[in-house]
């Protein structure tokens, strides 16, 4: 008897900010009841249908931190792809180096040599190890 064949999991497109002040990064706890609770991410979310990730980007910050980029450079730093049982993220991260520390909610300011001590989801795993770097090259 020969089995059916399964789906492909569904592809996520995401852009994700890695937003910098002064040494130091934005995180937040993911909100997501899923395997990935417990686990920090940097802002950003799923791109819609056609979005330019730069746009898409903006607009998630906008959403989640009340954080207007707009005019901000956001400077392509990093991608990812990571199949997750449910789904495959393409992920595009963006540096964004701001000139003052905005005062945020639901999250923290890491100095990022501290950065790896945070539990992120594998997918981000690349990106957390070259910001770790960025420190000792610094």
């Amino acid at each position: 008897m020969t089995r059916p064949p399964q789906a492909a999991p569904r592809r996520v497109d995401v852009a994700v900010a890695i937003l910098l002040s002064q040494g130091r990064v934005w995180i937040q706890p993911r909100r997501t009841r899923d395997s990935l609770m417990g686990c920090w991410e940097f802002p950003g979310g799923k791109l819609k249908r056609g979005e330019p990730a730069r746009d898409g980007l903006r607009r998630e910050v906008r959403e989640e931190l009340g954080l207007d980029l707009a005019g901000t450079h956001l400077e392509l730093c990093g991608r990812a792809h990571h199949s997750y049982p449910e789904q495959t993220v393409d992920i595009r991260f963006f540096l964004c180096r701001l000139p003052t520390t905005p005062s945020l909610s639901r999250g923290r300011w890491v100095d990022l040599s501290r950065l790896s001590t945070f539990r992120f989801p594998p997918a981000n795993a690349s990106i957390v190890r070259k910001l770790g770097e960025m420190t000792k090259n610094t």
